[in-house]
């Protein structure tokens, strides 16, 4: 008998990690775990009140689910108020950026295909054995310079557009 292709690992199990965002703003902390197959990646994230992330973008699609709090999300000039039970899809190569304005903690399950490369080599592997590490593509962030003004001027319009939307339901 073989043994098992390492495909399963309890989340308890996966090492948590704390460091502040590579496009953070100011001392953004983000507290993750991550795993990743050949093909994606996922990571549990917790991103305290007043996380702020500077414009990015990366060659892998990013499907969010907020599991509690919220948070703002823009892509390609405008913003969407996610909340608790909401998806949010950020496709591949698109300019985003992110902003915790609520008063907890957001905690959100971050899927990227391909894999989202992971800085400090705590993701766990999901690997059985005829797959080669060594061939999987990780994509890197890309920060992405964009005027402040003009950063400044599309969170404005989207929480006016996003808390407008929401006073008129």
């Amino acid at each position: 008998m073989t043994d098992k292709p390492n495909y399963r690992i309890n989340r308890r199990d996966v090492k948590m990690t704390e460091r502040v965002a590579m496009a953070a703003v100011g001392n953004s902390v983000i507290r993750a775990q991550k795993v990743h197959g050949t093909d994606t990646s996922i990571m549990f994230a917790e991103r305290a009140a007043g996380y702020h992330t500077s414009p990015h973008m990366h060659d892998c699609e990013q499907i969010n689910y907020i599991v509690s709090g919220e948070m703002y999300f823009f892509v390609d000039g405008r913003g969407y108020r996610c909340r608790q039970g909401d998806v949010m899809r950020i496709p591949r190569n698109k300019v985003h950026w992110a902003w915790n304005r609520g008063k907890e903690t957001a905690v959100i399950f971050e899927s990227h295909a391909p894999p989202l490369r992971d800085r400090g080599g705590d993701a766990y592997p999901l690997l059985g054995p005829d797959d080669d590490a060594g061939k999987i593509e990780h994509k890197a962030n890309i920060l992405v310079k964009l005027d402040q003004a003009e950063i400044d001027a599309v969170e404005a319009r989207a929480i006016a557009e996003e808390e407008g939307r929401e006073a008129a339901e």
